[in-house]
């Protein structure tokens, strides 16, 4: 089977699972949404974002590392394995420890208890990274697939009670740590390799990892730094409009980039060999993203006052703007992920390093201008800064693979216009329909949008057709 069958597979697999699950975590978190308050969102989203940030040093790139060798052997599964065992376990112990200093920091007793709980996501890291290395690099996304439906419904209905039942703030992380429970579980079902406690065979992988973890770790403090700089300048409650907003504009880039990444991680490691065909390739691939992604994005940010009131409520309504501005940019930063997964996959660690740095410089320093400014002046720094980085890093970038800026446009204009056209096809609509209720109007809106942005696209690409119709029976095939 060719590498390209393999991704269109992984591509099938993949993609059924994140929107069965898509379906079901978009249910629960707007059923939540109407239990829980802003302020229960503003806790776990600094707990969140200290876990988020440590576990891209506790794992060291290992498991990104044993994708993209081309060679293991038994002794090198077996080192690398006792290596993320300690380096997992040690970072678990540290944050346990430090936990009271992040609640001094942000003047927040229940921190300490909360961000400890959060700490056994290392245990299970620990025992599951290997594995699932494993099951990515043999591309085996059949069977990833059955355990990300799995993991996503059992928490997300764990999520859901426990919401009921008055839980606040647990239920949030509880969910969390149940889903990460049974996805180790359903993990290991495949097997573990026996871990070697020794440095030998460690040092290509380490190396690698370690350029991972440097370009990982970056990222991290940097998409995480807008939390960071929130806690420590706003309420809690002011936190959890922001980050329940960008949570609903980032959804669907979480499910559709981890898609994305998962297929291309691996395939984009066994074509670095061939430029033209990988080139050929990345540009198909981003021509798709953007037709599939664009209308989700913009349309949700063009309906989104009623979507607030409708779906939300009307406790959430300060999050209609952070929601609209987030969710216009949001597209660029996909296309970021993807080509820094090409990168990477190439083996060209300078060029993702770089690039990481320039968002290193550039968006904490808007977030902390825009902090001064509340909620909306923090989604204006996303509308800022993300444009910035993406337009300085894109020369760099297609370099690595060889590729021009024409293409790249020629691949990006018909979507973009044609997500304008819905965009304002959705306002005209508002502004002519009178009568109704907001639901009614919601629902009109999105048929207008839908249609809008459909007749668009098949009067300005006239293979987008085609093009479907091929990837539709390449993974029936």
């Amino acid at each position: 089977m060719t590498v390209e069958k393999q991704a269109l597979t992984a591509l099938k697999w993949t993609s059924l699972a994140k929107f069965a699950s898509q379906i079901v975590s978009w249910g629960v978190t707007l059923i939540v949404l109407r239990l829980l308050v802003p302020a229960d969102y503003g806790l776990m989203a600094i707990v969140s974002m200290i876990i988020t940030v440590l576990a891209s040093v506790a794992e060291l790139g290992l498991g990104a590392s044993l994708i993209q060798a081309r060679k293991l052997s038994g002794e090198d599964l077996g080192a690398v394995t006792g290596a993320v065992i300690v380096l997992n376990l040690g970072v678990g112990v540290l944050v346990a420890l430090v936990a009271p200093l992040a609640a001094w920091f942000y003047s927040e007793p229940r921190l300490t208890l909360l961000i400890q709980f959060a700490s056994l996501q290392f245990l299970l890291s620990a025992l599951s990274t290997v594995p699932q290395a494993l099951a990515y690099r043999d591309m085996n996304f059949r069977w990833l697939a059955h355990v990300e439906v799995a993991t996503i419904v059992s928490s997300g209905i764990a999520t859901l009670l426990l919401a009921w039942n008055g839980y606040g703030v647990w239920a949030l992380l509880l969910g969390s740590l149940l889903q990460n429970f049974i996805r180790t579980v359903l993990l290991l079902r495949r097997g573990m390799p026996t871990p070697m406690f020794r440095r030998e065979g460690l040092r290509q992988h380490l190396t690698f990892g370690g350029t991972i973890t440097i370009t990982r770790l970056i990222t991290q403090v940097v998409y995480q730094s807008d939390i960071l700089i929130a806690g420590y300048l706003l309420s809690h409650q002011a936190i959890g409009l922001y980050s329940v907003s960008l949570h609903l504009a980032t959804l669907p880039m979480q499910k559709i980039m981890s898609v994305i990444t998962q297929v291309a991680f691996p395939a984009v490691a066994k074509l670095q060999h061939d430029p033209a065909r990988l080139r050929s390739r990345m540009l198909d691939a981003t021509r798709l993203l953007m037709v599939f992604s664009l209308p989700m994005l913009w349309g949700l940010s063009a309906v989104a006052p009623e979507f607030v009131a409708i779906v939300m409520g009307s406790s959430w309504a300060e999050a209609v703007f952070p929601l609209q501005v987030v969710c216009l940019v949001i597209p660029l930063r996909m296309l970021n992920i993807f080509y820094n997964t090409v990168t990477v996959g190439v083996g060209n660690m300078q060029a993702s390093v770089a690039n990481m740095v320039a968002s290193a410089i550039v968006l904490p320093a808007t977030f902390y201008v825009g902090a001064h400014w509340g909620v909306n002046g923090l989604a204006c720094a996303w509308a800022v800064a993300i444009p910035f980085v993406f337009f300085y890093c894109l020369p760099r970038t297609l370099r690595v693979v060889d590729t021009r800026i024409s293409d790249l446009v020629a691949c990006l204009k018909v979507p973009v216009v044609a997500g304008a056209i819905m965009y304002a096809a959705v306002v005209l609509g508002r502004s002519l329909s009178d009568g109704g209720g907001p639901a009614i109007r919601l629902a009109l809106l999105i048929v207008l949008g839908a249609g809008a942005y459909t007749g668009a696209l098949l009067f300005l690409d006239r293979r987008i057709v085609p093009d479907i119709r091929h990837i539709l029976r390449a993974m029936r095939a």
